[in-house]
């Protein structure tokens, strides 16, 4: 009986520690086409989604934790680089680390944008965690 229990118990753990692999397997396999060379990377890449329309680009960063006066966002030829810095809650400045997976520390995102299509930034404001960044396509 106690033997059934621990099976379970470490087939649970197990699980729970693939799925954190996988996640991190399949977030750097999607990031490598954005991320930067080395040496310019942040230590961590945050998450993004983007809304194309004819003459309007949005990317929406998922960026919890951060603090808006510490961002950055503009464009270096056809990427745009949204970087910064989410510091470590003062909550965790003592204690044992049992799970870490909201990384803390500096960040960059490098999006590459349709070759060919000049773009500006037109609008960028900070809601509920997310950095909303408009983009207006030139043609």
């Amino acid at each position: 009986m106690k033997w059934d229990l621990f099976s379970r118990q470490q087939a649970n753990e197990l699980m729970e520690q693939a799925e954190r692999i996988q996640r991190n397997l399949l977030e750097i396999a999607a990031a490598s086409h954005y991320r930067a060379p080395i040496g310019r990377a942040g230590t961590w890449i945050p998450s993004i989604n983007v809304v194309e329309t004819s003459d309007t680009c949005w990317v929406i960063t998922a960026l919890p934790g951060a603090e808006a006066n510490r961002l950055e966002v503009h464009l270096v030829g056809d990427e745009l680089v949204i970087a910064g810095m989410r510091p470590l809650p003062t909550c965790c400045s003592e204690g044992k680390l049992t799970i870490w997976e909201i990384p803390p520390g500096r960040f960059e995102r490098r999006l590459n944008l349709t070759p060919g299509t000049r773009f500006t930034i037109s609008e960028t404001h900070f809601e509920n965690g997310l950095l909303i960044t408009q983009l207006k396509k030139s043609l």
